[in-house]
Parts: C-alpha cells; sequence; structure tokens
C-alpha cells in the first residue's frame, strides 16, 4: 500500500533544463551584442568551459553528488554538511574563474569586463525563470492523505529556494514531509542511499513509497533498483525509448499519477 509520493524536483516539479542554455546566450547578447558567432558553438564553448573548470577542478571530489559547474555557476551557495560547508569556501572563485575562461575561450576580450556585474545577472536570470508546472500544485493538493517527499540531486539551499520561490514549500515543510538533497547525502540518485535516507526521515519503507521523476537514468534507474514502485513523468515525449530501463508507469503530466496511486 503506497503512504508517501516522492518527487524528483528539477523537470519535474519546476522547470530548470530549459533555463541554462537560454540564459547563458542571453548574457552574452546582453553585455556583448555586437559578438558574432553561431548560438551552437557560443553553447559548446560554455558548457565545456564550465565542466572543465566548475565540474572537474573544483566539485571532482564529489561528482558522485551529480550535480557541478552549471549548478555552482548559479548558486549561493552554503548550508550544513561537507560540500555545502565546501563550496561555501570556493563558490565566488570557482563562478569568478568560469566566467573569466567562458569570455576567454570565446575569444571576447576582458578588458574593462566587469565579472561580478555578469555573475550577478546571469543570476537574476536564472531565479527569475523559476517556476512551477501548471500541473503541480493542482496535483499536490489532492495528495493530502499521503507523505510527500521531494528527492532531487543538488545543493541543499540551492534546492530549497526553487522549492520556495516556486510556491511549493506549503507542501514540504508539514509533519509529513522531507525534502532530501545529494548534497547532503554526498552520493545522488540513481545511489540507494538517497533513497534510503529519505524513507527513514519518512518513517517509510521503500515498499510504501512511490518515485516519480523524469529521468530513467537517475529517478526510475534508482527506484527500480530498489523494488521501489516508480513513474515516469515524460513532459517532451522524447526520452530515449531504447534505453534498457522501464519504468513501472509513464505520463505526459502530473495530473495522470492520481489515478495510478490512489
Amino acid at each position: 500500500m503506497i503512504k508517501g509520493v516522492i518527487f524528483d524536483l528539477d523537470d519535474t516539479l519546476t522547470v530548470h533544463d530549459d533555463l541554462y542554455d537560454s540564459n547563458y546566450l542571453k548574457i552574452i547578447k546582453t553585455f556583448f551584442p555586437d559578438f558574432k558567432m553561431k548560438d551552437a558553438e557560443i553553447l559548446k564553448i560554455m558548457i565545456e568551459t564550465i565542466d572543465s573548470i566548475g565540474s572537474n577542478k573544483y566539485f571532482s571530489n564529489y561528482l558522485d553528488a551529480k550535480f557541478g559547474g552549471r549548478d555552482i555557476l548559479w548558486a549561493d551557495c552554503g548550508g550544513f554538511g561537507e560540500i555545502a560547508q565546501y563550496l561555501k569556501e570556493v563558490h565566488l572563485e570557482a563562478q569568478n574563474e568560469m566566467w573569466k575562461n567562458i569570455i576567454k575561450n570565446l575569444g571576447i576580450s576582458i578588458n574593462k569586463i566587469n565579472i561580478k556585474t555578469i555573475i550577478n545577472k546571469y543570476k537574476f536570470f536564472m531565479w527569475e525563470g523559476i517556476k512551477a508546472f501548471d500541473d503541480v500544485i493542482p496535483t499536490l493538493t489532492k495528495l493530502k492523505k499521503y507523505k510527500l517527499g521531494v528527492l532531487t540531486n543538488g545543493m541543499e539551499l540551492h534546492q530549497r529556494r526553487k522549492i520556495s520561490i516556486s510556491g511549493l514549500m506549503n507542501f514540504f515543510s508539514t509533519q509529513n514531509s522531507e525534502i532530501v538533497t545529494s548534497s547532503e547525502c554526498l552520493l545522488g540518485k540513481p545511489s540507494p542511499v538517497p533513497y534510503n535516507y529519505i524513507c527513514e526521515k519518512l518513517s517509510l519503507d521503500t515498499s510504501e513509497i512511490i518515485m516519480i521523476g523524469d529521468t530513467l537514468d537517475g529517478d526510475i534507474s534508482g527506484a527500480k533498483n530498489l523494488n521501489i514502485k516508480n513513474i515516469l513523468i515524460n513532459r517532451k515525449k522524447n526520452l530515449n525509448r531504447e534505453s534498457s530501463i522501464k519504468p513501472d508507469f509513464e505520463v505526459s503530466s502530473l495530473s495522470k499519477i492520481i489515478r495510478i496511486i490512489d
């Protein structure tokens, strides 16, 4: 019997991946309006630079937490735990180095460029775009009889802020709810550690929860490895059909999970 409903956050409850590429380009066009290069090439250079410096340099010891440079680039880091304390010390340095090298690798002169202004504008663009999908609040409202959880790869402070800004914190700040991030566990989905941790916090067995997420290799794979019931939310209907990972259920809208769970 299902007693708890666990949600992924990014691109399950809140808009996420669509923000990155569009805002990378938005920054370049805002600060360097005369710069000429194809969007695809700009993105290639920016993403490679962010991965090289943000992920593989500054975050190399914590890649198993399943987030990295692109998250650090727009986060104000802090909170509790090993990763949070480490990022609190280095995130400003990392953000500064990433942007300097992005500009350099694009072949743009960095003379008279205020990197801090770019850092702050990028953060503004990203946070301005955070919102819940239209089907989220109506669905969560119908799940009052269940314990609710968010299980998300990312920084605790960062992910909780997303939940708050998108208007969802009231659903996940009650006696019968929990938020667990990979930064707290030092491991991200599909590792069994975060799944077991949120079950422990909710006082539920893995057989009593259902996991809802948008990634086959993270959310669904991790759930299936523990025999946790699972639902894939495939909003864009564009996931790899050749994957060997098969969800128990698949929906295109969160509103459709009610008939599966009840």
